[in-house]
């Protein structure tokens, strides 16, 4: 590099070269020392940089280096995120990456994202959260979360706004710059599993200025692939009271609660990621343009293999009056048998339904598909037949996301023009989702059979007591019938045009500059739905097959969560897809067509028109920043309807105006001290299919009965907040930092989804009812603290030592308006209460080190049926990074991901761990990288 032939006489010692060039400007005084020896600190000055950018900023923001990111094993930017105070990770649970983010406990769909300042594409089918985890956490200059609005930014972010920002040539202080990053490791679960293991990831940047550092260029690129294996068991059906509750929406007590069935799931994928970013500068004297371009993409390709343990509904008597709480359980009251009608029941035609009319109570008389022992309260927890089955499916998804951007600042004296043109396109494909279930249900079990008891020795296993007529199955896989098979796929996409303008007037008195702006922004998403085939083996070699003798079967697992199960049969990815094709092409009738294919198509555009006014004052120490955005909002939807007399294409339009005042001030007594205060406003609007004014209606396959509807809401609100923000920021040294900020959000008209089972008389007994609403309003508020400190001054080798750590205590309390909550208010969905980082570092000239420990608390996830709500439980990871620097151009790291070998997600019905959900674990990550500055 040229910085060192210059320095001729002087020695350089580079710690962390992964950043040497990017930090290179801090250390420009170096070409006017001669005879010395410097030891330039990678770390710390990253650390400098990034405590600069959080000390200069208006708003509340925390900044993430591009050396932090790459000195913890973090898989995405998501888990990355998480380690900022205020930020918490909700993982994908079928790889236990990383992928969406909360900020101040709200989740994505209430935050704005950004990749160099172009707000990106929306991939997501049902929200406007966007997928994290399609990002690596290599090639960015910075992250930027930014916790408190000012009018310029857009209107619609409760929670905040995320920026990634990505490489210049002129963030280098050399003319030319060249770097590379090779790493390898291997997952432990997969690894003791016998599957593929093995992760490995390279990058390659290139850049450098040219003409008097009038253009630059830069270049990245990188491409990766990581295999593991997740294995998981989480709950088949909600969790049930021991006395029969009328519906869903009788709240119901959590005392005393039964569980229908489980899941055990072992699922293996690969994933490759690719992408990079390039950009072209141009600065001039008076105007500075740029073309920025950036795309990534990652391909996941995967399978899951999911066996079956699940209690099953059956008919049962009606009591004629359901609040009737004395009547005795059936077995008590059998006084004879008919060959015709079953059993005989003692019974009156005034306690219990006479469905057939022939004026007695027999078993001719059961309807209702219950768990319970009678319909009605006298009825008691009473499951009497069970189903197992092993099914497989592939998990096979595509994202990408590209963005593009022109722009450029331009400065007429006192008048400074910034303007941009942008485009993001991003999508998310399922290119075929093979599955296949064999089942013993019910049909070959003895008369008066009974249902699946559970023990457990540990809440997060519970295990199923098999009866004894049935204790083979699990380990004999000819006694699973062929049950299902399908292919479908789908596609989401989003094209998002979008340019802004703003004008800035410097006046350089009270009032230090004027500024206006406005912004225009375009989104088009589709979601194309298409269920291509539903039958069997017909006309194939597989036809009446069992599991065991259809060839499917790759291998025998015969231990899964650290020995806590025997899992039993996987299937082959290939034998299935193959056999599946076989089916399709001996059955073209089988082919799904007409308006089936339609269904659940839908597509939106969304169309916003923004201006903004803000003034810039100081009052001596103190600078206030006070203005007003207005943003008007037009969304149209088209949509599939479905009311069951009726179905086609329909449409709805909706359009609302919205004013943003805000006012935000800091004061800055000297150099080390911030003071800010924030009153400012946001809202959040309605995903564009919540609008829709139809409802889609999906049926069983085999007997044609209603199963679920789901309904659009066209009367929806945007949720709307006011937020009022405190924080104070001490910088005692360079790189060092202590700050304490406090928050409050009132957010009145939020918007949530909610499943509500209703008793029906079909085979499933229920039928599934979800339409998005609006709550009344909700209030969170919590305090934020952060410390970073390098502990210098102290004798060797203690000087090396650094300890970081922050926490974030917050409270949330809704009302969701819903009836049967009764007026109690809930924890806002997805906001932990208490999180919180640690880390210990050291370093000298050779080594550093970093030991960080992060916690996430409990929270909702979803909002469930008798306001017995879904749960995350807490969860942590402990981590460790550490680097050797063999010369100023290579470094070496070696990481370890989750160290202690935690659960990544870990649910319950309600907050009593007792009742679990889903319970994942990843295993541990093992990581070795090579770095190389040319």
């Amino acid at each position: 590099m040229q910085q060192f032939t210059r320095l001729k006489r002087m020695r350089v010692v580079v710690l962390g070269g992964t950043i040497l060039a990017m930090l290179a400007p801090a250390i420009a005084h170096a070409e006017d020392t001669e005879g010395q020896d410097i030891v330039v600190n990678g770390q710390r000055l990253s650390a400098q940089r990034a405590l600069e950018a959080k000390k200069s900023a208006v708003s509340v923001v925390e900044v993430i280096s591009a050396d932090d990111l790459g000195k913890i094993p973090d898989a995405t930017v998501a888990d990355a995120l998480a380690r900022v105070p205020g930020v918490s990770v909700i993982v994908n649970q079928e790889t236990g990456e990383g992928q969406y983010v909360t900020v101040r406990g709200l989740s994505g769909t209430y935050n704005a994202t950004f990749i160099n300042g172009v707000r990106v594409a929306q991939t997501d089918p049902g929200s406007r959260d966007v997928s994290l985890n399609l990002l690596p956490p290599y090639g960015l200059a910075e992250i930027r979360v930014t916790k408190t609005l000012t009018p310029d930014q857009d209107g619609d972010a409760i929670g905040g706004t995320i920026n990634f920002r990505t490489p210049t040539a002129f963030d280098f202080k050399d003319a030319k710059v060249m770097r590379a990053w090779l790493s390898g490791g291997f997952n432990s679960n997969a690894r003791s599993a016998g599957e593929k293991a093995a992760l490995y990831q390279g990058q390659f940047d290139i850049g450098g200025r040219f003409a008097d550092d009038r253009f630059g260029i830069f270049l990245s690129a990188n491409y990766g692939v990581s295999n593991g294996n997740s294995q998981e068991t989480e709950n088949d059906g909600e969790w049930e009271p021991y006395i029969w509750r009328k519906n869903s929406t009788e709240t119901i007590s959590q005392d005393n609660m039964h569980l229908p069935g489980i899941d055990l799931d072992y699922r293996r994928f690969e994933q490759t990621r690719w992408g990079g970013n390039l950009s072209f500068d141009y600065h001039g004297e008076t105007t500075q343009l740029y073309l920025r371009g950036q795309y990534a993409r990652a391909d996941k390709v995967g399978t899951n293999d999911y066996t079956d343990y699940r209690n099953r509904k059956s008919a049962r008597l009606t009591q004629v009056d359901p609040e009737n709480t004395s009547l005795r359980q059936p077995e008590d009251m059998i006084t004879g048998h008919d060959a015709k009608l079953g059993n005989i029941y003692g019974y009156t035609t005034g306690q219990i339904v006479d469905a057939d009319g022939d004026g007695r109570i027999t078993d001719a008389d059961r309807k209702s598909q219950q768990y319970w022992s009678l319909n009605g309260r006298s009825g008691v927890w009473d499951p009497k037949i069970f189903q197992f089955a092993r099914s497989f499916e592939t998990q096979d998804v595509r994202q990408q996301l590209a963005t593009v951007q022109i722009g450029g600042n331009s400065a007429f004296g006192r008048l400074k023009l910034t303007y941009d043109l942008s485009y993001s396109f991003g999508d998310q494909i399922q290119p075929g989702s093979y599955s296949v279930g064999y089942n013993c249900d019910a049909c070959t079990y003895p008369l008066n059979a009974t249902g699946l008891d559970w023990v457990s020795h540990d809440p997060r296993f519970p295990h199923p007591g098999m009866p004894a007529y049935a204790v083979n199955v699990e380990r004999d896989p000819s006694l699973l019938p062929f049950d299902s098979a399908s292919l479908s796929r789908w596609k989401q996409s989003d094209d998002r045009w979008a340019g802004k303008v703003d004008a800035r007037y410097d006046l350089g008195g009270l009032i230090d500059h004027l500024q206006v702006g406005a912004k225009w922004m375009r989104s088009s998403r589709s979601y194309d739905s298409t269920p291509v085939w539903e039958g069997d083996f017909s006309g194939t070699p597989l036809d009446g097959k069992s599991l065991a003798a259809s060839g499917l079967i790759q291998k025998e697992v015969r231990s899964i969560l650290h020995g806590e199960y025997y899992y039993g049969a996987v299937m082959g990815r290939q034998a299935v897809i193959s056999a599946i094709t076989a089916a399709i092409a001996a059955q073209p009738g089988n082919r799904v067509t007409g308006t089936a294919l339609l269904r659940d198509d839908k597509n939106a555009r969304e169309t916003i028109y923004a201006g903004y006014a803000l003034a810039n004052l100081k009052i001596g120490d103190i600078g206030v920043v006070a203005g007003a955005r207005v943003e008007h909002r037009d969304t149209y939807n088209r949509f599939w309807s479905d009311d069951g007399a009726a179905s086609g294409f329909d449409s709805t339009s909706r359009g609302y105006t919205l004013l943003l005042p805000s006012v935000t001030a800091n004061w800055r007594p000297d150099g080390q001290h911030v003071v800010r205060a924030a009153v400012w406003t946001g809202y959040s609007p309605p995903e564009y299919g919540n609008l829709s004014s139809g409802q889609s209606i999906t049926r069983d396959p085999a007997t044609r009965e209603v199963v679920s509807i789901s309904r659009g809401n066209p009367d929806l609100k945007p949720a709307r907040s006011t937020n009022l923000d405190l924080s104070a920021e001490w910088y005692p040294d360079a790189a060092s930092m202590v700050s304490a900020a406090t928050f409050y959000k009132h957010i009145d008209h939020f918007i949530f989804t909610n499943g509500n089972q209703i008793n029906a008389d079909t085979r499933q007994g229920t039928i599934e009812v979800t339409q998005p609403q609006n709550g009344k309003t909700a209030d969170l508020y919590g305090i934020e603290l952060n410390v970073i400190k390098q502990l210098r001054g102290l004798a060797p080798p203690f000087d090396g030592f650094g300890l970081e750590g922050n926490v974030t205590v917050q409270h949330s309390a809704a009302d969701s308006g819903q009836a049967y909550r009764e007026g109690r208010k809930m924890r806002f969905v997805n906001t932990p209460h208490l999180l919180y980082n640690a880390a210990i570092t050291y370093q000298n000239d050779v080594v550093q080190m970093k030991l960080s420990y992060n916690y996430r608390g409990k929270y909702i996830e979803d909002l469930r049926d008798n306001a017995v709500d879904k749960w995350v439980q807490h969860n942590r990871s402990v981590d460790f990074h550490s680097r050797v620097t063999l010369s100023s151009r290579v470094a070496v790291d070696f990481d370890v991901a989750n160290l202690l070998n935690d659960w990544r997600y870990y649910t319950t019905k309600g907050d009593n761990p007792s009742y679990q959900k889903d319970y994942m674990e990843p295993g541990r990550t093992f990581l070795l990288r090579t770095s190389v500055v040319f």
